[in-house]
């Protein structure tokens, strides 16, 4: 859905617009979803806090506010909700690497787009970040959200997401010059 789209359906939604809520639904379940697995990789868990979270939405319409972005405000109402399970919390704020779930959504993309060694090298390299890093990039490049939005969904401030931002491509840039660096010893 185009932004001008989303405010649309999301005051008729306000107003008790059944087809205006299932537009919202249909127009952003695949990114909450992909976005949900990177917080928390148990399917599960996402999916139920997606469904309590329209359900929740549904409940509480006549009393929600206009938004700037419908997809920011989802985007950080998924968050939320996923954040105050404990166990996915635990392993959010881990600093650990994680290891990467068969079942995420990325990972099977990425597994039959096998031929592109760049985009794995990438992904590795993104894996390899700590976990809010990884938001931000997820956040950033992959849901197209502006910095503004980035430290709205995060409950940052502006200048954190930029660092935060700066950090994670530093860091990827490292990794990434560095698989370079020994793989040109595989080939010299």
């Amino acid at each position: 859905m185009t932004p001008s789209a989303d405010q649309s359906a999301w005051e008729d939604f306000r107003k008790g617009n059944r087809q205006a809520f299932e537009r919202l639904y249909r127009g952003h379940i695949h990114g909450l979803f992909a976005y949900g697995m990177r917080i928390s990789s148990e399917q599960h868990v996402v999916k139920d806090a997606i469904q309590d979270l329209f359900v929740e939405l549904w409940k509480g319409r006549a009393a929600l506010s206009p938004v700037r972005s419908v997809k920011g405000y989802l985007l950080k109402a998924l968050r939320y909700k996923l954040l105050r399970n404990n166990k996915v919390r635990t392993r959010y704020f881990s600093d650990l690497p994680e290891l990467p779930d068969l079942q995420n959504i990325e990972a099977n993309i990425l597994a039959r787009e096998e031929e592109s060694g760049r985009h794995q090298k990438v992904r590795r390299a993104i894996d390899r970040l700590p976990a809010r890093q990884q938001e931000v990039i997820n956040l950033r490049f992959f849901h197209a959200c502006s910095t503004e939005e980035v430290a709205e969904i995060m409950s940052v401030n502006y200048q954190s997401a930029i660092n935060l931002l700066h950090r994670a491509i530093v860091q990827l840039r490292h990794y990434l010059n560095a698989v370079l660096f020994s793989l040109s010893f595989l080939f010299f």
